[in-house]
Order: C-alpha cells, then sequence, then structure tokens
C-alpha cells in the first residue's frame, strides 16, 4: 500500500510546481510556512485566499538541521522534505508545507472532537500523549500509546490513564470506543502501521488529530481515518509574529488559528460534533 504521506504529496506535487517565494518561519514550538496562491485563490473551499499557510509542530529532538536552505527553497524541495527529510524538524517543514498547500481543497467546519466526546464514551485509545487534553475527558480510560512513555501521567479525577509502547498497541486499541492518533505520526513515522492495527481490532471512530495533520484527508480517509481535527491558519501575520515571540502554539488558539476538522462522512456516533 501506498503510505498516506506518499499520497498527499502526490496531490499537492502539482500546486507545488507552480507556487514561488515560500516563507519559512521556524518558532520554539511551532512551524509556518506561507506560499502566495499560484491560482489567485480562485475556487476550490475556502475561496478567496491570496496566501496559503500552514503550521505544523515542531518536534523534539536533537538533530535540529532541515537539509536545505530555508532561504532559498522552491516550494517542491518543501514539500519533499515531508516524506524525504532526513531529520524530524526536516519533516515537519515539509508537513507545514504540505499543510499550506491544502488550504484550498478542505472544507472545514469549525470544532474540536475532543471536546465532543458522545455521553456513552468510556474508553478511549490515543497514540501520542495529549496531557491538556485530558480536563476535556470525564470518568473515563484512557489508554495512551507513547513512543516514549514516562512513567506515570496526572489526570483529572476520575479520569485512568493506562501507558503502552508502540509495539503494544493491539493491547491499547483492544475494546476501545474510539482512538485519537497524533498527527505527529507522520515525522516520528509510523501513522500506516498504527492505522492498520486499529483496523485489525476494530476500533472505530478513528480521529486523526492536530495542526500537523491538517492535509488533504483523502489518503487518512482511504486508510480508515473517520475524522481528521486540524488547524486553518486565519491570520498568517498574526500568527508568524506570534512564533517569532517563541509563543506557543495552545496561545495561538483563536489568535490566527483555528480548531477545525472535517468528517469521512456521517458524524460518528461517538461524537457529538457540530
Amino acid at each position: 500500500m501506498i503510505g498516506i504521506l506518499a499520497r498527499v504529496t502526490d496531490a499537492l506535487a502539482g500546486r507545488a510546481e507552480a507556487a514561488n517565494d515560500p516563507r519559512v518561519t521556524v518558532g520554539d514550538d511551532l512551524i509556518l510556512v506561507e506560499v502566495p496562491n499560484p491560482e489567485g485563490g480562485a475556487g476550490g473551499p475556502p475561496s478567496g485566499i491570496e496566501t496559503l499557510a500552514g503550521i505544523a509542530h515542531r518536534p523534539d529532538g536533537t538533530v535540529c538541521e532541515v537539509g536545505v536552505d530555508l532561504e532559498t527553497a522552491t516550494v517542491d524541495t518543501l514539500l519533499g522534505l515531508a516524506t524525504g527529510g532526513e531529520t524530524y524538524l526536516a519533516r515537519a517543514v515539509g508537513l507545514a508545507t504540505a499543510n499550506a498547500l491544502s488550504a484550498p481543497d478542505i472544507d472545514w467546519r469549525t470544532g474540536d472532537p475532543m471536546a465532543a466526546l458522545a455521553g456513552d464514551v468510556e474508553t478511549i485509545a490515543t497514540v501520542g500523549l495529549f496531557g491538556p487534553a485530558f480536563r476535556k475527558f470525564e470518568a473515563l480510560e484512557v489508554r495512551v500509546v507513547e513512543r516514549d512513555p514516562p512513567e506515570s501521567v496526572d489526570a483529572p479525577d476520575g479520569v485512568t490513564v493506562e501507558l503502552f509502547e508502540p509495539g503494544e498497541c493491539e493491547a491499547a486499541f483492544a475494546g476501545a470506543d474510539l482512538c485519537f492518533v497524533t498527527g505527529s505520526v507522520f515525522i516520528y513515522g509510523g501513522a500506516d502501521r498504527y492505522l492498520a492495527a486499529l483496523e485489525a481490532v476494530g476500533v472505530s471512530p478513528v480521529v486523526l488529530v492536530g495542526a500537523t495533520a491538517s492535509h488533504v484527508p483523502g489518503p487518512a480517509f482511504d486508510a480508515g481515518v473517520d475524522v481528521v481535527a486540524g488547524a486553518r491558519v486565519t491570520d498568517p501575520e498574526t500568527v508568524r509574529r506570534r512564533i517569532q515571540n517563541r509563543e506557543c502554539a495552545t496561545a495561538l488558539h483563536g489568535e490566527g488559528v483555528e480548531k477545525v476538522y472535517v468528517t469521512r462522512g456521517d458524524t460518528p456516533d461517538a461524537l457529538e460534533l457540530p
């Protein structure tokens, strides 16, 4: 099976070749890529976009080289880093580029699936440790698959958290009412493997979540994802300035960045989305 990211970059290749003059801003927590719309903003939802902008989380890690000159790299070169980058940071730059180029093609709706769990949900699985999101969960069992799990996790009263390593993912997924998969799996690897494991144990719905996953959703939907929950950049200039001021991603919600989602079909029963 062709990987999700390879299909995403193939879908965006024509726009990447037509675009020019990219601007990349790398902050402590986020990466922003801005590209003048080569199609002039005409057509497609949302219409009238002059500047295509996308963000991705800057990954942790000791290797912080991108491998290309961000001042002179073409849009096509930046997009290629999503699948061909040799460091985590390079892949994140490529994903931010993919997210920017995807902007005209996604009919986003405003909302946050993590804050929209149906009342009968009892057990959720996550790929990635969404610590700040635990306050949105109430009286739930949360099974967390994490690359480097800590010894323990602080959780609100009534929320039970159990940690699993990637090799134990099927045990974590089995019997869960739904699963949230962090978009960072496209940086660190494993997206296709996790989705195959979720399908094998019959978990549904699967929600791909995070700013890093804000690219054309078709390939993810074809791989079994039911909802893509990402981030739309509504004010690139504000986001750029605040990234340069070393502000974190959370501070940008409602301040140039909007939480959004798109579904493969009808809203899954496990979620109560607007």
